[in-house]
Formats: C-alpha cells, sequence, structure tokens
C-alpha cells in the first residue's frame, strides 16, 4: 500500500489555536507521516512532532529563497524530500520565468543530494494554463530543464483543475513523480477559494488516479476545509487506506 501523509498546511489554523491536540488527533489516524510546511519558518516542529510519534517524511519549503535555512530544517526533522511549493505565476508566462525556477532548482540539487535529502517542485493549476514554449506546455518544459534528480510531486486536483489528464501524466512521467497531492472538490482554479471536500464526495475521478500510485506517497490536503477540517481529514484518510 502507499504511504500516507497530510500536508499540515491543511490545519494551519488549528495548529496555531491549539498544536497539541491538533497533533495528538493526527496520530490517531494511522498516517504513515506527514508533510509539514514552511519548515524554515517553525522552530518548534521536530519537537511537536516527536512528542506525538509523527515522522516528517516531505516537506514544503521555501527552496529556492532560503536553501541553507532550508536544508539545516530539514535536516532536524530527517525530512528526506522537499518540495518548492510555488512560483509565480507571473514568471510561468514566459521561457525566461520558467528557465530562472529549473536553474535555481539545479543549481541545489547536489548540496542536498550531499545530506540524503532529495528536492522537487510541486504544482497549482496555473502551470497547466500557461503558454507553451515553442509548442511544449509549460509544466512539460519545466521538467525538460530539470536535472534528472528532481522529482516530482502532482497535486492531482490542480493539475486536473488546469485541464491536465492526471492519469496520463503520471505514466508519462512514471517514477520521477514520488507523492501526489490528493483531494476532491468542486474543480475550480485555485484562486478561487471553493472549498475542498472529504475524498471521494467531489468531482475528482480518484480511482484511476490511485490505482497508477501503489508505490507513491499519497499525501491528503485541504487547501480550505469549509465544515470540520480535523474530521474531515480523518474521514480522507480513511477512504484511502480502505483502498
Amino acid at each position: 500500500m502507499a504511504t500516507l501523509s497530510l500536508q499540515l498546511y491543511t490545519l494551519r489554523d488549528q495548529l496555531t489555536s491549539d498544536r497539541d491536540a491538533t497533533l495528538a488527533a493526527l496520530a490517531t489516524m494511522g498516517l504513515d507521516e506527514v508533510e509539514p510546511f514552511g519548515i524554515e519558518n517553525f522552530a518548534w516542529l521536530a519537537e511537536a512532532l516527536a512528542a506525538h510519534g509523527l515522522k516528517a517524511g516531505s516537506a514544503h519549503a521555501g527552496l529556492v529563497s532560503e536553501p541553507e535555512k532550508v536544508l539545516a530544517a530539514a535536516q532536524a526533522l530527517g525530512v528526506k524530500t522537499i518540495f518548492q511549493p510555488f512560483w509565480d505565476p507571473e514568471k510561468w508566462q514566459n521561457e525566461a520565468g520558467i528557465r530562472e525556477l529549473a536553474t535555481a532548482l539545479n543549481g541545489l540539487v547536489d548540496s542536498f543530494a550531499a545530506a540524503g535529502i532529495a528536492i522537487g517542485y510541486h504544482n497549482h493549476d496555473f502551470e497547466f494554463t500557461a503558454p507553451d514554449v515553442d509548442g511544449v506546455p509549460a509544466y512539460d518544459f519545466l521538467v525538460s530543464l530539470l536535472d534528472p534528480r528532481i522529482v516530482l510531486e502532482v497535486d492531482t486536483y490542480w493539475a486536473a483543475a488546469g485541464g491536465r489528464d492526471v492519469p496520463a501524466l503520471l505514466d508519462t512521467y512514471g517514477d520521477r513523480i514520488t507523492h501526489l497531492h490528493v483531494k476532491d472538490g468542486p474543480l475550480q482554479p485555485s484562486r478561487s477559494g471553493a472549498a475542498n471536500v472529504v475524498l471521494g464526495t467531489g468531482l475528482m475521478d480518484l480511482t484511476p488516479i490511485l490505482e497508477a500510485s501503489a508505490n507513491r506517497t499519497w499525501v491528503v490536503e485541504f487547501d480550505f476545509a469549509a465544515i470540520d477540517p480535523v474530521d474531515e481529514v480523518r474521514q480522507s484518510v480513511a477512504y484511502l487506506k480502505a483502498r
């Protein structure tokens, strides 16, 4: 079975208001690991996760902007894969902006690899709606520029919202895709503010995605949960564990 994780951004408000109770709830859900965000900014993470028997397998962090701080935080957490979670949508509108991202990530591969840490990129929807570069879709153009050691975390929901055939994308990049963000909802653009919903209750066709990804890490995420985030996470984890 795939490794099960949760992007902690899902519970950002709960972690602010009652960190211990939130982490204690996560510890009862049967997750294999969690995926923190902004690890360079939260010195309490390693101690708090360990206190609840949780481990961080992957993380989102500002690789391009603060690589030294990110590396130190990743080593403290024991993280094995770090994803650059965002690149300005305006820079996706032209070849130069995409090349800037590729050059920055390529320049970090060696130092992170020396520490036993893989780096990668996580998408939203705008990478798939950006203009082609010489007839090549912008996302694929980025991947063509990246050092082959750089891995991919496919946000399946945003890829679908951006018009990409997600099972075909998974097939195209195979083992290069190590992690999936698995979420459900109304498939509206990422900047619409529409709430995600419990897995299996929205418009995503999750079955072919999950069937093609038994060896990948499945990361539950809600960009916004409108009802009860902790309970919606619990139901979504149960949905995946039943697959």
